[in-house]
C-alpha cells in the first residue's frame, strides 16, 4: 500500500467512524457537561436527610453469651429506632432482640415513620411508607428496605434499613436525572454502576481510533502537504 492509498483509506475510515460515533460522542460530552454543574452533596440529598443516632439503652439487655454459641466473627449492640438488638456475624448475618433473646423481625411501619421523622430535613406532609422486597432501579442496596416517599418539591424518597431504621439512601428528582446521565455516560444500561462493560470498551476504543486517525490526517495535510490534482 502506497502512502497515498493509506491516507485515502484513513480518510474514509475516519469519516465512517465519525458517522457511527457522532451520536455517542455527543452523549458523552453532553452528559459530562450536565453532571459537572452539580455538587455531589446536593445530588446525594445530604441537605434533605441525614443519618440519625437513636437512643440506645443497655437496661434489660441480655448478655450475648446467653444468646450465641459457636464461632462468631463479630457482634454489635445496635439501636433499632430505640429497641436494642444484637447484630451477629457468623457464617451469615443475624439480628436478635437484645431484650427478648428472640430473632429480630425488623422495624414495623410505625418505627419506620418515626425514623423518617428524625432523618428527613425537608418540608412536606405525612409520607407514604411501604416495605419493599424488590428494589426499584433507583435503589441498589440490601433488601428488604422501607421506602418513604414525600410529596415535596425535590420528590424525595428515603430508603431505610429494614432491621435498624438507619438511612441507606436518599433519592430526589435531581439524583434520578443525574443517574440517567451517568448511565448514558458509562453505557451501563442495566445496573448503572459497571464502568468495565463491553459497550464502553468498544465505543471508547473506536473513539480513540477516530481521534488518532484525525490527528494523522491533520499532520498529513499540514506537514506533508499533499499536492492537489487540478482538473
Amino acid at each position: 500500500m502506497t502512502q497515498k492509498q493509506f491516507f485515502k483509506w484513513l480518510t474514509r475510515a475516519h469519516r465512517y467512524l465519525g458517522l457511527v460515533l457522532g451520536i455517542q460522542i455527543l452523549i458523552w460530552f453532553s452528559s459530562g457537561f450536565f453532571m459537572s454543574f452539580f455538587d455531589i452533596e446536593n445530588v446525594r440529598g445530604e441537605h434533605i436527610a441525614e443519618k440519625a443516632s437513636f437512643e440506645l439503652s443497655s437496661r434489660g439487655v441480655l448478655p450475648i453469651a446467653d444468646l450465641q454459641t459457636g464461632k462468631v466473627q463479630g457482634i454489635e449492640l445496635l439501636s433499632a429506632v430505640g429497641t436494642p438488638i444484637y447484630k451477629i456475624k457468623t457464617a451469615e448475618l443475624r439480628y436478635i432482640d437484645a431484650k427478648l433473646g428472640t430473632p429480630w423481625g425488623g422495624i414495623d411501619e410505625a418505627m419506620a415513620r418515626e425514623a423518617a421523622r428524625v432523618i428527613y430535613k425537608g418540608e412536606a406532609g405525612d409520607p407514604i411508607i411501604i416495605k419493599l422486597e424488590t428494589a426499584p432501579i433507583e435503589y441498589r442496596g440490601v433488601l428488604p428496605v422501607w421506602q418513604v416517599s414525600y410529596k415535596d418539591k425535590p420528590k424525595t424518597r428515603l430508603y431505610l434499613d429494614a432491621n435498624t431504621g438507619q438511612l441507606k439512601a436518599v433519592r430526589t428528582r435531581l439524583w434520578r436525572i443525574f443517574d440517567f446521565m451517568w448511565m448514558l455516560h458509562i453505557m451501563d444500561y442495566d445496573g448503572r454502576d459497571d464502568i468495565n462493560n463491553w459497550w464502553l470498551w468498544l465505543c471508547s476504543g473506536a473513539a480513540s481510533l477516530f481521534a488518532l486517525s484525525g490527528i494523522l490526517l491533520v499532520v498529513h495535510r499540514i506537514v506533508l502537504k499533499p499536492k492537489r490534482i487540478s482538473n
